[in-house]
């Protein structure tokens, strides 16, 4: 993992011949990607599906709103067997450097992860008969996130984001007259994921490249 931060980081000084007249950047993008998650601790290998708006406030700033959306595997033994599910919302800056041909990126930021928990049948039902649990799931998290990444021509990416947030597992009893029972948990997801991507571009502004990049 370190190996491969570390050469996309040695990748950022990409300069062109003026960054500011030969801007390689449009001012505004729609990003789609699709990455893999590493598996850690709680989780085995997932996948996750990324749009992401993203702004120049000035060269050479990006801001970046993102939704993901994650589908992964519960491995932990201290939890119930199921499927981790659901959305994180993240709000980041980014700085880059780079000619036409190629980008390179650092940025970090916020997170909210509002990830769900579906028991498998099995485990449930044995929850239910012997724990009286009715209902997994985790609460909403705050956390961060590090992205390294390159763009390539202006409209292909490849990105490696590091995100770290921990929610509580909780765990709901039904006690029958509308109320529940939760009992919590901490949990961890420190991820790791690499990600493929394309933009597609809303407003070029007025800078455009120019000349040998």
């Amino acid at each position: 993992m370190y190996a491969l931060v570390l050469t996309t980081l040695l990748s950022l000084p990409l300069y062109p011949v003026n960054p500011v007249k030969q801007d390689t950047l449009n001012m505004m993008n729609m990003h789609f990607s699709v990455g893999v998650t590493a598996p850690n601790g709680l989780v085995q290998t997932g996948v996750e599906f990324s749009a992401k708006y993203e702004f120049m406030i000035v060269h050479p700033l990006v801001l970046r709103v993102a939704a993901d959306y994650r589908i992964s595997r519960m491995k932990h033994v201290r939890y119930p067997d199921g499927t981790v599910f659901g959305p994180l919302l993240s709000l980041e800056a980014l700085y880059y450097r780079g000619t036409n041909r190629l980008t390179g990126f650092i940025g970090g930021g916020a997170v909210l992860a509002l990830y769900d928990h579906s028991t498998s049948r099995s485990v449930a039902d044995s929850l239910e008969l012997l724990n009286d649990i009715t209902d997994t799931g985790f609460n909403r998290a705050n956390g961060y996130r590090l992205t390294f990444g390159l763009r390539f021509h202006r409209t292909y990416s490849l990105e490696v984001s590091i995100t770290d947030v921990r929610p509580s597992f909780v765990y709901s009893t039904d006690m029958g007259d509308g109320s529940y029972s939760r009992r919590y948990a901490k949990a961890r997801f420190n991820d790791f994921r690499v990600s493929f991507g394309y933009l597609l571009p809303l407003y070029a502004g007025r800078h455009r490249a120019h000349g040998p990049g």
